[in-house]
């Protein structure tokens, strides 16, 4: 599996204190999951190197989740150690409170109201695949996850991303939905706003749902990661993406792509301004 087609997340994902350059949220949780399976299964010096490449992909004060039972890994030299959290410097921004209590490591909430959020994003997406198609479970050849939600810092505002991977007869591909929280700095034009998701361009057309007007990108340009989505702002700054793919290359090589879309391109429009998305 190709790392680089699989960058399921928010499109800068920002430390909560200095910026590091951006990472997307996906690859690095991808990364993490790698790192845990080459640890278990390489011994010595191989095996050492190939977890500190991991962890060196994370760009500074970032921490990548991993399948050890939700812990992150620390950047190295910090393994098995918290350091001693520093005060914010006058003016500097300080973490968001988690749902235990106490400050967020870094820009990803892993428990509380917002890390709900990104739950009820994955319900979302899981609620709409469309009949006759089923939502596998578990994981990938590759150990990335089928199903997967994050909630996450961006910039002045959250970030809610969600994707589920959906099968028919032998085909396996996904439904993906993202939301920004209010505070964005999103565009507000239909087209360039869906142009904007994750800088993939496109070919893009305004859909009229009821009196809502939704950027569609019916054909992406180079990037495929994903086949078509669509884009909508709500009157009060929120932003919903609703996307599908059918090529299961960018999820797992070994699975053979859907033999079509799962969704017309009025569907997707329609899911882009559902209610069950437009989440603060």
């Amino acid at each position: 599996m190709n790392e680089n087609d699989l960058r399921e997340a928010m499109r800068t994902t920002l430390t909560l204190s200095a910026e590091p350059p951006p990472m997307e949220s996906t690859a690095a949780m991808t990364a993490g999951r790698r790192a845990v399976r080459r640890r278990t299964t390489l011994a010595g010096a191989g095996a050492t190197a190939v977890l500190v490449a991991a962890v060196l992909a994370i760009a500074p004060g970032q921490r990548l989740l991993a399948d050890n039972g939700g812990a992150p890994f620390a950047p190295a030299g910090q393994v098995g150690a918290s350091p001693a959290p520093t005060p914010p410097a006058p003016g500097e921004k300080t973490a968001p409170i988690d749902g235990n209590g106490e400050p967020q490591e870094d820009a990803t909430a892993r428990s509380g109201d917002r890390y709900e959020q990104g739950k009820r994003v994955l319900a979302g997406v899981l609620a709409v695949v469309p009949d006759g198609y089923t939502a596998p479970t578990g994981d990938t050849s590759d150990g990335t996850p089928l199903q997967d939600h994050q909630a996450s810092v961006v910039g002045s505002s959250w970030g809610y991303l969600a994707y589920a991977a959906v099968a028919k007869d032998t085909g396996t591909g996904r439904l993906l939905a993202e939301v920004h929280t209010k505070g964005n700095t999103l565009p507000t034009d239909p087209c360039k706003l869906a142009r904007d998701f994750w800088g993939m361009g496109g070919q893009c057309q305004v859909v009229t749902v009821g009196k809502a007007k939704v950027g569609v990108v019916v054909k992406p340009d180079a990037d495929d990661r994903l086949d078509q989505w669509a884009a909508y702002r709500y009157p009060d700054g929120i932003v919903v993406y609703v996307a599908q793919s059918r090529n299961s290359a960018n999820v797992d090589s070994t699975l053979t792509p859907l033999a079509t879309l799962p969704l017309s391109v009025p569907q997707l429009a329609a899911l882009a301004v559902d209610k069950r998305f437009h989440l603060k």
